[in-house]
């Protein structure tokens, strides 16, 4: 558990968040996503920075509502996408089975295991940036 996240929880208790609608921490997320394209747009940089971390503290919170520890959550995605096959498509990885048939092809011919949607996991350590961007 990160010390970090611990501290959130606890500034959320305080403040009666902990246990609050989960819709409402919800749109509390949404306004700072928001935020976060908005300091995009105008390229401030203070206010990214600021708004990445309100998200991931809204996030916390929304977790905790929901019963959650917003790291098993995260664990738990990583667990599975780790494993993906895709390609990088201007900068967004885009997984296996959202590609076309030909982009599968390149995927099976540059990260094995042809067919799968997934890496076998003794392959996890050898792969390179390289194994993700079609040119």
């Amino acid at each position: 558990m990160l010390k970090e996240f611990e501290e959130v929880r606890n500034w959320g208790k305080m403040r009666g968040i902990s246990n609050a609608d989960p819709q409402v921490q919800y749109q509390r997320v949404m306004q700072e996503i928001v935020e976060i394209h908005e300091a995009l747009v105008e390229n401030d940089e203070e206010e990214f920075i600021d708004a990445i971390g309100d998200s991931i503290v809204t996030l916390i919170n929304l977790a905790k509502t929901k019963g959650y520890l917003a790291e098993d959550c995260l664990q738990h995605a990583f667990d599975i996408i780790k494993f993906r096959k895709g390609i990088n498509k201007n900068g967004s990885f885009v997984r296996y089975g959202k590609l076309s048939e030909a982009e599968k092809q390149w995927c099976d011919t540059h990260q094995g295991n042809i067919g799968s949607e997934y890496f076998e996991e003794f392959l996890l350590d050898t792969l390179t940036p390289e194994h993700f961007i079609k040119n």
